[in-house]
This record gives C-alpha cells, structure tokens and sequence, in this order.
C-alpha cells in the first residue's frame, strides 16, 4: 500500500486565484471538453520544464522544488531537480520511484498503486474525462478554461477534496495543476518551456 506521503510526492504539476482569474460555469461543457479532448489525441510526446509549490497549513511559506517531465504514448518520466533529486517513472504497467538514489517500493500490484498510474497518465494524456472516479466540471475565464476534478471514487475521496487544470484557451495545452487536499493542503505544478511532438529517447522511461 503507498502511504499518504508517497502520494502526496507522487503528484507532483505561487496559490491560484480563483477571483483574478474570474473563473464562470461554463456555457458549453461538452465542446470545451471535445477541444481538449482533441488537443491532446494529437500530441505523441511531451517535453516540459516545471515548478512546484506545496502550500501546508503548518508553514508559512510554500516548499518550492522544479525540475523535468517527459511524456510518451504510455509512459512518463517526473524528475524533480531540485532542491533534491527525486524521480517517478511509469512505463506501461510499471511504476517506479527513486528518492535519495534509492529506489522505493511502491508495490506494483496494490489496487492504490494503478489508480495512481491511470490518474497521473490520464492528466496528461486527456484520458481524465473517462475516468469514473471523478466527476468533471468545466469553467471559464476570458482567456483560459479550468477544469475541476471531484473524486467520487472511496480511496481518493479520501486524499483529495478536488484536483484542478487550468488551459490557455489560445494553446489548450495545460499550464496549471492543483491538487487539493482533504485535509486542506494544495500542490500546484506550473508548465514552462514545453515541446510537443518532438523525439524522447525511450531510455528516459527505463533508466531511473
């Protein structure tokens, strides 16, 4: 079973503001989601440069870490950089995690563990609307679109209070995501740098 900590290091793309942004319900749900939908069935891989803040509710300030993501077809690589190195690499039905150059055991076969995978592939790959353990709710913004994710499924209900992402509507490429946590805890991931479609060596998702 992967404890709380784990998942919480395993979802890792300043605080959202939801009044700036002027986030409404959205008047089309089914076209937003169609445009994303499609945005992402032409992407093969993804290249991108991140930064994250966990916001705790025992801190003042936010642990701030960066580092790399790389995408392909069913595999993924997370390599946070710094302020130290730790690595989640998922290829097919595999999941890996490196912290402190060892490698952890996450066990592969717990039903945590697949949920885990299908979720993180599925953010990124546009698969997310078919998963059933959430609801979806599309919002909108003058310039971008929010989706808000809301666990329906007992184990993740039990995590999360809700996971968002945010799209430029000019890219519909992803550039914000929020994990809220149950307890009150968020993480947000920002996208920078990204080249899609571009050549990744597979030993990006072999190698730890």
């Amino acid at each position: 079973m992967i404890n709380k900590s784990i998942i919480s290091l395993l979802l890792v793309f300043s605080c959202l503001n939801l009044n700036a942004q002027s986030f409404q319900p959205a008047a089309d749900q089914a076209k937003i989601l169609a445009e994303l939908k499609k945005t992402s069935q032409a992407t093969t891989s993804i290249q991108a440069a991140f930064t994250e803040e966990k916001h705790l509710a025992v801190l003042k300030e936010p642990e701030r870490s960066s580092g790399v993501f790389y995408f392909k077809q069913n595999k993924m690589r997370w390599e946070q950089k710094n302020p130290v190195k730790y690595v989640i690499m998922i290829n097919g039905d595999k999941l890996r995690i490196e912290e402190g150059g060892k490698e952890k055991n996450v066990g592969q076969a717990s039903r945590m563990a697949a949920q885990i995978k299908e979720l993180m592939i599925g953010l990124v790959n546009g698969d997310f609307q078919q998963n059933k353990a959430f609801s979806i709710a599309a919002l909108a913004s003058d310039d971008q679109y929010m989706i808000v994710l809301t666990p329906v499924n007992r184990r993740l209900k039990n995590i999360y209070s809700k996971i968002t992402m945010v799209f430029p509507k000019s890219t519909l490429r992803l550039k914000e995501l929020t994990f809220f946590d149950k307890g009150g805890d968020r993480n947000l991931l920002r996208f920078h740098s990204e080249k899609f479609n571009s050549q990744i060596n597979d030993s990006l998702f072999e190698i730890l």
